[in-house]
């Protein structure tokens, strides 16, 4: 008996074999081809951001490592000012030795912050005209003492890095006394006379009595 005669067999019941067990699914979309241009710029590009990103970072932890360096030259200059200051003293007392090694290793400091690049200079005793775009102005004081506008005091020095300005100096000025305080002075100067003059008349008119 041939294989036609025998007929369809029926599928065994509880058996997923029938047609009716499937569903229509749709079609996978057309996929997107990239060339291998389009490839390599998106890879140039994640690079390009990577090494901005390190720039970045690098570029922080100099800054940060510079304002060290700015501190530490400043607080050498103001060492180095005291030692200035304190240099009869330390001699007067038998320490003038002492204060030649201070001094020796503030200068062995500088230089290494000099090879660095990082220096200082002191406004002290300059015109204001010399430095007036390298320094800010803490205060003032007037006195006879000054025939010009001059850095009467150094607070901060002036910082530079390669010989430009990277913190600008902080100063006390001084200056002539000013127009309304020089007529204030030169009015009560006779007053101070005349009043002299009368005390000294009023002793020499008790000894005639």
């Amino acid at each position: 008996m041939s294989s036609s005669d025998e007929g369809e067999r029926p599928v065994p019941d509880g058996l997923p074999y029938g047609w009716d067990v499937f569903a229509d699914r749709p079609a996978p979309p057309d996929p997107v081809l990239v060339s291998p241009a389009a490839e390599m710029g998106a890879a140039l590009q994640l690079h390009r951001s990577a090494l901005n990103a390190e720039r970045k970072r690098a570029r922080a932890e100099l800054d940060q490592t510079l304002d060290v360096a700015y501190d530490l030259v400043t607080l050498l200059a103001q060492w180095d000012a005291a030692l200035t200051r304190s240099r009869d003293a330390l001699t007067d007392a038998g320490l003038g030795r002492v204060h030649q090694q201070f001094r020796l290793l503030k200068d062995d400091a500088l230089e290494i912050l000099r090879r660095g690049g990082v220096t200082y200079e002191d406004p002290a005793d300059r015109p204001l005209a010399e430095v007036e775009d390298r320094v800010e102005v803490k205060g003032w004081k007037y006195s006879a003492d000054y025939t010009t506008e001059v850095v009467a005091r150094t607070i901060d020095p002036i910082v530079l890095r390669d010989g430009a300005v990277v913190r600008p100096g902080l100063v006390q000025m001084g200056a002539p006394p000013r127009e309304e305080e020089a007529a204030e002075a030169a009015e009560e100067q006779p007053a101070e006379e005349q009043a002299g003059h009368d005390a000294s008349d009023d002793h020499d008119g008790e000894g005639t009595r």
